[in-house]
């Protein structure tokens, strides 16, 4: 493999953005990874945000105010103009999660023989904010983006050999971005997601159009072509939107989610029939795996249970952003696992959805608490009534408010939880 550099190229395109563009500078301004070359192109705003921008001039690798042909004209001009092995757009109004964030994916650059780096990202509502977790598995790319261009590193020899194609301006809009990235999919390169949270977006945007989302998707994953498949999925998803968009909707969910999975299944003595529903309403459930009754689980539709593993009674399955339980994982009576809280800084206390990831042979013990965000590590036990806060590393054992080590689990791991019981 040939030796990578480490210079990543951002491009920050703008326009009229006075309100934002500050924040995103500063956003890149301050990342860890010191061989970042910054580029920012805005298309000669005329409300100050030039200002701004010249503020930064003397930190900034290029910068121009000029018009342009649009967002994607000046991506490419941004591309033209980069000198980095690799490159990352940061929009007006967008911002890295956390300082490490490109220090981290460009660690993962060089472990990697990839021209498409991706990762995970947050998206940002008037209300609440929700993490959303790009999926391992690149062939879903066939049908539809899997992931934020924004949080996405490409090779620079790779972008400026396929630069977005402004002839379909009229009629692809403003998805050239994903006909861009679907281009190199169906040519090949090689696309590698890494479990680094990278950037945190507005959803209120240019591209929040849902069923012009879809529509521009199915004309580009067909390739202009007519596609039985691909058009019965584009139907399905309209029908969903729409039905999203009633208002019997939000009733219909609470019943399907709340009521029969909280109200009716916890008075079902059978195993079978429970486990039916759970998957009819999108639960995931390994092989051997076991639910006990009078559990409250919240959008079961985002749980993922492995194979052999069971959770016991009272237990608090909080999966509004999303739980992921591996296999052979022990769920002891009364455990919390909480994805959702609320930003007590905020003004409008807005809501925080984070995922939680307890991996396989972890042992949850009674009446502990996992919140939101945390990962516990393979083989991983918490003890009766800890609080875990952060992420557990594998093969340990924590304990107390807030959990800390406490010990090592030092065994190698072969078995199977069965925790199958008739009428539990």
């Amino acid at each position: 493999m040939e030796q990578i550099s480490d210079k990543i190229s951002v491009i920050t395109v703008v326009y009229n953005d006075v309100e934002h563009i500050r924040e995103t500078l500063d956003s890149c301004l301050s990342q860890t990874w010191e061989d970042i070359e910054y580029i920012v192109i805005d298309g000669g705003s005329t409300d100050g945000t030039a200002d701004i921008i010249r503020e930064y001039a003397g930190r900034l690798s290029y910068w121009c105010s000029e018009p342009d042909g649009g967002i994607y004209d000046a991506m490419n001009k941004g591309i033209k103009a980069s000198t980095g092995e690799w490159i990352n757009f940061l929009n007006s109004g967008d911002c890295y999660v956390t300082a490490d964030a490109l220090k981290e994916m460009m660690t993962f650059a060089r472990d990697h023989e990839a021209d498409v780096l991706f990762g995970n990202s947050i998206e940002l509502h008037d209300a609440f904010q929700k993490r959303v977790i790009a999926p391992e598995d690149t062939r879903l790319l066939e049908y539809g983006p899997t992931f934020r261009h924004g949080s996405a590193i490409i090779r620079a020899a790779v972008h400026k050999q396929h630069l977005f194609d402004l002839s379909l301006s009229k009629s692809l809009g403003y998805a050239l971005d994903w006909e861009m990235l679907y281009r190199l999919f169906k040519e090949g390169y090689h696309f590698v997601r890494v479990d680094v949270m990278v950037q945190a977006y507005r959803k209120e945007g240019v591209s929040n159009h849902p069923y012009k989302n879809l529509w521009y998707n199915y004309k580009i994953t067909s390739q202009g072509r007519f596609n039985l498949k691909k058009y019965f999925l584009f139907l399905k998803h309209c029908m969903s939107e729409l039905l999203r968009g009633s208002c019997l909707f939000k009733w219909a969910r609470a019943f399907v989610l709340e009521f029969m999975v909280n109200d009716v299944l916890h008075y079902i003595p059978f195993w079978t029939v429970r486990k039916f529903y759970l998957r009819c309403v999108g639960t995931k459930i390994g092989k051997g795996s076991f639910i006990m009754k009078s559990n409250y689980v919240m959008d079961a539709n985002h749980l993922v249970l492995g194979k052999n593993s069971h959770v016991n009674r009272d237990c608090i399955l909080d999966a509004r952003g999303g739980i992921t339980i591996g296999d052979n994982v022990s769920v002891s009576h009364r455990v919390n696992i909480m994805t959702g809280g609320h930003d007590i800084y905020s003004p409008s206390f807005i809501g925080l959805f984070q995922p939680v990831v307890i991996e396989d042979y972890v042992w949850l013990g009674v009446g502990c608490t996992i919140l939101q965000g945390v990962r516990v590590g393979r083989g991983a036990v918490v003890s009766a009534g800890a609080v875990v806060t952060k992420d557990v590393e594998p093969f340990t054992v924590v304990g107390g408010v807030p959990a800390k080590v406490i010990g090592e689990r030092r065994v190698q791991v072969d078995y199977q939880c069965r925790g199958w019981q008739p009428f539990t």
